[in-house]
């Protein structure tokens, strides 16, 4: 192992112990979800509301679930990223003559380990128990969705630790900053207005929705509004443009993070 691996791998088991040491990290990241699952089965699957492809509403807002999830990312990395300039982690492995970057590389494998552990327990229990709708040939493509947009944010969560020393500052910050963009982007509940193109949780749920629930190929067109029904009006946005916008909000988050992080930081 060379010793950009031992950078890389130091900060992904560091951050792995202290996930599993805190019940309230691992809430947010497990349990929560789950919950809101349940929630939104109860509330949801009998409304009568009539969606596309006779789906319910409970299929098309799974979804959002899912970028819940992985989004969630944002809040611990942001909080792993500030606990080590507080304790002086980044300093000490600094001394490691390897490159700045692979600080973010270690966040991405200890995040990767949790996002996979997050997406088989979600899809075991929205698909398995709960009976959320799917199309089985798009699944893996949904999951690599999930997890690029993992990667996103991990960065943001780099950006929002670049400018807070304190980690309870980070995780409130970065909790807002999640909420909010679930919210103003349809995520969370149904919004159908031009703020939800300039969130990068808008695309990846409507990506995942209409590939993986409703079945629609790369070349058909998106949906504004993330409740889609027999009368709903179509975007010029192709799915596979909205792919290109998810790499690109991905994009934008590592390299302004890293960059960010590094300018801020002593490293």
């Amino acid at each position: 192992m060379n010793m950009i691996d031992l950078k890389a791998w130091y900060i992904a088991k560091k951050n792995v112990k202290e996930k599993l040491k805190n019940y309230g990290t691992m809430f947010w990241t497990v349990a929560f979800p789950i919950m809101m699952l349940i929630v939104y089965k109860l509330a949801f699957t009998e409304d009568g509301t009539t969606m596309i492809n006779g789906l319910t509403v409970f299929d098309v807002e799974f979804p959002g679930i899912v970028v819940y999830t992985i989004g969630i990312s944002t809040v611990s990395s942001a909080v792993m990223f500030s606990m080590s300039k507080k304790d002086g982690t980044l300093e000490f492995i600094d001394s490691m003559p390897v490159s700045r970057g692979n600080v973010f590389l270690g966040a991405v494998i200890s995040e990767a380990i949790f996002m996979n552990l997050q997406l088989i327990l979600l899809f075991g229990f929205g698909y398995g128990v709960l009976g959320a709708h799917f199309e089985l040939a798009m699944m893996p493509i949904g999951y690599l969705i999930a997890m690029i947009y993992g990667v996103a944010s991990i960065g943001l969560g780099l950006i929002i630790a670049s400018f807070l020393n304190s980690p309870e500052g980070a995780n409130g910050i970065a909790m807002l900053t999640h909420m909010s963009l679930m919210f103003v982007s349809g995520s969370f509940f149904p919004l159908d207005n031009g703020s939800v193109f300039f969130t990068p949780q808008y695309w990846v749920k409507q990506v995942y929705l209409q590939l993986t629930v409703i079945g629609d190929s790369f070349s058909d067109l998106m949906y504004s509004g993330t409740i889609i029904t027999p009368t709903s009006e179509a975007t010029f946005f192709p799915i596979w443009g909205g792919i290109l916008m998810i790499l690109a909000f991905t994009a934008a988050f590592i390299i302004l993070g890293v960059k960010i992080f590094q300018k801020k930081t002593t490293l």
